[in-house]
């Protein structure tokens, strides 16, 4: 931002969202500490952050048959200062605050990500009506973000959502996996370029939404897919 674009629209800290001092930096000093990735402290294969330290996996993913080779997860949800901001994000248009946490999370899996050896990013797709109405997809600007740093494209045109679903927090386990079944389609001719891919999105919770693009996207012949979450909770924690 220029000095002039600081002074008539001033940077907020994604973590307080009070209005950053000094100008030109992107967080409070006294918030950095709190803008700390799950990193190794996450579920191996989805990535959620574990209450035990001393599990490998966390019980969903122990009881479930996972299409997504490995999962990672920017932030705890659970974690008032990450609720806040995806909140700010999807409904006030303040996509600004992402900037940050998408950095600092992409940095911190630099290296896993380099060994992924991926082809491109794929945000989750939002319905078309949805879209209209937010203006915007977050998972987009989740995966342009965090895109810049892994040096990796973002496609937005090899997935489609093609079914108006319910809200996946209104609904149970089960009715969820029903709720999403064919919402999903991929574009064979787009998706043959690609043999590795990273779906993308902004909050985690039992994985249904991710794992109903995988299997559109395995059903054209995407072999290899891996997943990255900004964010990720329990679903008593989503609102």
């Amino acid at each position: 931002m220029s000095w002039l674009d600081e002074l008539l629209f001033p940077r907020r800290c994604p973590v307080c969202q009070d209005i950053v001092t000094p100008w030109g930096k992107m967080v409070c000093d006294t918030c950095r500490k709190k803008l700390r990735p799950v990193g190794d402290r996450g579920c191996f294969q989805c990535g959620r952050l574990l209450l035990n330290g001393e599990r490998e996996y966390c019980e969903d993913c122990l009881r479930m048959e996972r299409k997504i080779i490995r999962g990672l997860v920017g932030y705890d949800y659970r974690e008032e200062w990450v609720h806040k901001m995806i909140f700010q994000v999807k409904y006030n248009n303040a996509r600004q605050l992402l900037d940050d946490p998408c950095s600092e999370a992409a940095q911190s899996y630099q290296r896993i990500i380099e060994s992924w050896r991926c082809d491109c990013l794929i945000p989750v797709p939002l319905h078309p009506s949805k879209r209209r109405k937010r203006g915007f997809n977050q998972a987009e600007e989740i995966a342009r973000r965090v895109g810049a740093v892994w040096n990796l494209p973002t496609d937005v045109k090899v997935l489609s959502r093609v079914k108006k679903t319910l809200p996946q927090k209104r609904l149970g386990v089960t009715s969820r996996q029903s709720n999403l079944k064919d919402a999903f389609v991929a574009d064979a001719k787009q998706a043959s370029r690609y043999n590795r891919v990273i779906l993308v999105d902004d909050i985690y919770t039992t994985g249904s939404t991710m794992e109903e693009c995988a299997k559109a996207l395995l059903s054209v012949g995407v072999t290899n897919i891996y997943s990255f979450s900004l964010t990720a909770g329990r679903d008593e924690t989503i609102s």
